[in-house]
């Protein structure tokens, strides 16, 4: 690689700029715009407000109801009740005391994922890639969403549950509490 790099510094001086004297147009300026791949049109920062019962709505729908209290406590919707099934008032009526809380997911560039909480701690994180212009997988080794996009501003998750579903397992749950299957996302960033 280092032997290498002389020879593109001087393909650099000698093209940098066009016959003219000014400079040579770039990627960003040449030519007619290109499509947005699908992993750039997912890189951002999106947000909801997400509540209790649609949490628990959604987990149902899914088959997930023996996972409504742990992922109704890990969500932050019930104030004083962080990560500890034990600390709801009644499992029973796990939304018992929530509110809604903003949430919001975000995907970088380099290909990381993360959650921020309603004060705006980062509460989730791992690597994704984008499979198609409609699936994304996210963590390692990941589960996969379907997902689409809105007129660039609204973001849409479906999760496919993972086949450890049926035995309950944690990345079930977390599926669905990171998409909130139905309810939109709002790009913020």
């Amino acid at each position: 690689m280092w032997r290498a790099a002389p020879a593109i510094v001087a393909v650099l001086v000698m093209f940098g700029c066009g016959s003219n004297g000014e400079p040579a147009a770039t990627p960003e300026t040449a030519g007619p715009p290109t499509t947005p791949t699908p992993s750039s049109l997912l890189v951002g920062e999106w947000q909801r407000v997400n509540k209790c019962q649609e949490l628990v709505q959604a987990l149902n729908q899914a088959g997930l109801k023996k996972q409504i209290p742990e992922m109704v406590a890990g969500s932050e919707l019930v104030p004083g009740v962080v990560n500890d099934p034990n600390q709801l008032a009644d499992k029973s009526h796990p939304c018992k005391g929530a509110v809604p809380r903003i949430h919001s997911h975000f995907f970088t560039e380099s290909g990381q994922f993360g959650s921020r909480n309603h004060k705006r701690e980062q509460v989730d994180d791992g690597p994704y890639r984008v499979i198609d212009d409609s699936t994304v997988v996210i963590g390692d080794p990941g589960v996969t969403f379907h997902y689409k996009i809105i007129n660039g501003d609204t973001l849409m998750l479906d999760p496919v549950l993972p086949e450890c579903s049926s035995q309950g397992c944690f990345e079930a749950g977390w599926s669905v509490a990171v998409a909130y299957p139905g309810h939109a996302w709002k790009r913020i960033g």
